[in-house]
Formats: structure tokens, sequence, C-alpha cells
């Protein structure tokens, strides 16, 4: 990542895999400024389940709030903005409408270590854990987009600590 002009940077990939922790670091290293997605989504939904059909409409309007307020963040500072969300299904849609707003200042990338990866890291958490299915499926929709997304999108952070990880992507 280049430090030329503000960038809004969509870090994704499927639970367990850094999002966070590279988020966090890259605003304690790099000042960006970080919205929360799947926080911000808990509004619609408070019990989970993004993924289901039937929560189609809920997730679209999660999406719209998450998409607010990403671009309330680059028009209000002179800092970079990182989205640290898994962002659920419809990938590709999400993609092109920050693509059409942000332009060249957008970068997406999804961390992807291996799935054995994440289920250990998902383990080892303090707070609450994804699972191994979720991991699975949404490992699996995201291997499904990878050509569409960019090969070069997708990182395999499979044995790296997050230092390792940042230092090697995204120091800047």
């Amino acid at each position: 990542m280049v430090n030329d002009k503000k960038k809004v940077l969509i870090l994704t990939g499927p639970g367990g895999s850094g999002k966070t922790t590279i988020a966090d670091l890259l605003v304690k290293r790099r000042g960006f400024v970080k919205v929360d997605g799947d926080y911000l989504d808990s509004e619609f939904f408070p019990e989970g389940r993004h993924w289901l059909p039937e929560n189609f409409k809920k997730l679209k309007q999660a999406h719209d709030k998450i998409f607010a307020e990403v671009k309330k963040s680059f028009n209000q500072g002179e800092n970079n903005v990182v989205l640290d969300y898994i962002i659920f299904g419809h990938y590709l849609e999400f993609f092109e409408r920050f693509k059409k707003e942000f332009g060249s200042s957008l970068e997406i990338k999804v961390l992807f270590p291996t799935k054995e990866e994440m289920i250990k890291r998902d383990k080892e958490r303090e707070c609450w854990t994804t699972g191994i299915e979720r991991i699975s499926a949404v490992r699996s929709e995201f291997e499904a987009i990878r050509n569409e997304a960019g090969e070069d999108n997708f990182i395999d952070t499979t044995g790296q600590t997050p230092d390792e990880t940042f230092e090697k992507y995204f120091k800047g």
C-alpha cells in the first residue's frame, strides 16, 4: 500500500483470517480510521444469520449503512479508512459499489489463510468464535469469486504472525 493519496481499504475474509487484528495495526501504526462493519451490521442481525436468503433485504440495509459510514469517514478527514468486515454475501456487488464511489482510491484485500489456520485462530480467540461450519462456508464463497475479485487481492497469511503480515503487506 502506497501512501501517496488518501485510500479506502476494504479488509475482508472469513472469520479467523486476521481482519480485525490487521485493521487495528493500521490504526495504531499508520493512522487509519477504522470502520467496523461487523459492529455496524449487528443492528440488523443481533442474532447473526446474515447469510440466510430470507435476510437479503436486511443485509442490503446493513451494507447501505456501512457504505455511508465509510463514505462519511473518508470525506471528513485526512486519514486513510479501513473497513473491517466479512461482508456476508453479495461480495462482488459490494465491491462494485465501493469502486464506483472511490475509484482508484479503493483497495480490496482478502485475508485468506488456509482453512486449518483460520479454524486454529478462531479457537484461540478470547471474545467469540465463528465456528468451523461458517468458516468453511465463507471461505468457499470467497474462493468462488477469487478470479473476479482479483487473485492479487487475496493474501495467504498462513503461518504468519500479525506483525509479519503487516510488515509484508501493509507497512506502506
